[in-house]
């Protein structure tokens, strides 16, 4: 049958035309997010001390069996915490992640407040 070949042809053909095209260049700048939605640097540590401690309950209740929580509620609460949105969060975190040097040095600082926190809890260790 030659018909089902001449199809796959003009197939072929109209999947190479629809991939042609100009490519956009995506800014992995302080451009690609307005200037007032980049959460300060500090404001960020706090954020994401919080996101690491939800993350971190939520891990421990998979391992121990538990019915598994749903993360939204717990994100929302943070969200409300720092008067943010869940989109301006998530331009955040794209912004610092296309900046692995900022994003390094943010997440030391995210360290150095979680162990801050974990010896208010525990002052005798």
């Amino acid at each position: 049958m030659i018909v089902p070949s001449r199809l796959c042809v003009v197939m072929a053909f109209c999947l190479m035309l629809a991939s042609c095209g100009d490519k956009k260049d995506v800014p992995s700048t302080e451009a690609a997010i307005p200037a007032d939605s980049l959460i300060s640097g500090e404001k960020m540590i706090h954020i994401l001390a919080d996101v690491q401690i939800i993350e971190a309950g939520l891990a421990a209740e998979r391992n121990e069996g538990a019915p598994p929580s749903k993360p939204g509620i717990y994100y929302k609460a943070i969200f409300k915490k720092y008067h943010i949105s869940q989109v301006r969060y998530e331009q955040n975190m794209r912004y610092y992640s296309q900046n692995p040097a900022k994003m390094s040095k943010l997440y030391d600082k995210v360290i150095a407040e979680l162990e801050t926190r974990q010896k208010m809890f525990r002052p005798g260790r």
